[in-house]
């Protein structure tokens, strides 16, 4: 929940999948308007040691639904193990990447 409400609060940013967290699974899939993901994802990598998935996440029907196909997402995977401190760390990764690319 809290990963998903602070993605909401920056500019630019699509969340995709239901709004009410009872309804989500520990996935947020995201893109940054006028970004390229494989650029966004690289930043999250080499800059912030965020690990992330991006692109078709091996589900292009899934984006065909969506509307994000071909480009896909970019997406992370909370686990149970993941800190609050991690998610805040994450949601300033991606508000420095949206100023970065």
């Amino acid at each position: 929940r809290m990963l998903i409400e602070g993605m909401k609060q920056i500019e630019g940013i699509e969340v995709y999948g239901p709004e009410d967290a009872e309804n989500r699974i520990a996935i947020c899939s995201f893109r940054l308007q006028k970004k390229d993901l494989a650029q966004v994802a690289y930043l999250l990598d080499r800059e912030f040691e965020i690990m992330c998935r991006v692109g078709l996440q091996c589900a292009p029907a899934a984006h065909r639904t969506i509307g994000t196909f071909p480009q896909g997402t970019v997406r992370f995977s909370l686990g149970y193990f993941n800190t609050e401190d991690e998610v805040r760390k994450a949601l300033n990764a991606v508000s420095k990447v949206r100023e970065m690319t």
